[in-house]
């Protein structure tokens, strides 16, 4: 089985005028469609196991992906043209969730769980972890916890066992460039699980704002599925 344009074409489009309307002044709808178009054919085979494994529900999964994945590269582009990091916009740093990563897969020692009351854990800090870290840990700790479980074995190597790169991508069978690929989006997923600021407190505005052309628009994609 292989992609049918005439079956993903009108909802590509769908997608990226339906999410680049809330974008006007940043992105067109058709540089949208370009960035689709290309994770559509990189994700071909988990597209077509999806279609081949949900007959009676692909079209909603794969459309409510794909609007993550527009939204995802809208928010960038905006981000570009504003001049700050689409990591602006969540409660949670990268940087600072990897350094929290090691003491979360490590959290017998700072705190223990139980299901209490509302079904939510409670934390329990230790003497030397009182105060915002430990309530960082408990958040991060959750998030994690709602992730896949070959995210979570990829993020344990990575942070408890202390795995290299290379180590992984053999305990794992796979690729080095992949094992590198899904390590970031694993912090992305703990992100995203985290959630975004209120929206009062997102960077404002500039004064001088610009809508990228298609050309670079497809440029930024090609170098970004290239690696460059």
């Amino acid at each position: 089985m292989s992609l049918d344009p005439k079956i993903f074409m009108p909802m590509v489009k769908n997608v990226a005028v339906s999410v680049s309307r809330n974008y006007p002044p940043y992105i067109e709808a058709a540089d949208t469609e370009q960035h689709l178009l290309v994770w559509l054919y990189e994700k071909r085979a988990s597209v077509l196991r999806t279609v081949e494994d949900n007959p009676n529900e692909w079209e909603s999964m794969i459309a409510s992906t794909m609007r993550k994945v527009a939204f995802d590269h809208c928010a960038k582009e905006k981000a570009a043209a504003e001049g700050y990091s689409v990591d602006d916009l969540f409660r949670y740093s990268l940087p600072k969730i990897k350094a929290l990563l090691p003491d979360v897969f490590d959290y017998q020692d700072w705190q223990s769980f139980g299901k209490q009351g509302d079904g939510q854990p409670k934390g329990r800090p230790q003497a030397n972890e009182t105060g915002d870290r430990t309530v960082e840990l408990i958040d991060v700790r959750a998030a994690v916890e709602r992730l896949t479980e070959d995210t979570k074995t990829l993020l344990w190597l990575q942070y408890s066992a202390h795995y290299t790169m290379e180590n992984i991508a053999e305990a794992l069978s796979i690729t080095l460039e992949a094992t590198k690929k899904r390590a970031q989006r694993a912090l992305s997923a703990i992100q995203r699980e985290l959630g975004r600021k209120d929206p009062a407190e997102q960077p404002r505005r500039a004064d001088r704002r610009a809508v990228r052309s298609n050309a670079a628009a497809r440029a930024a994609v090609t170098n970004q599925y290239e690696g460059a």
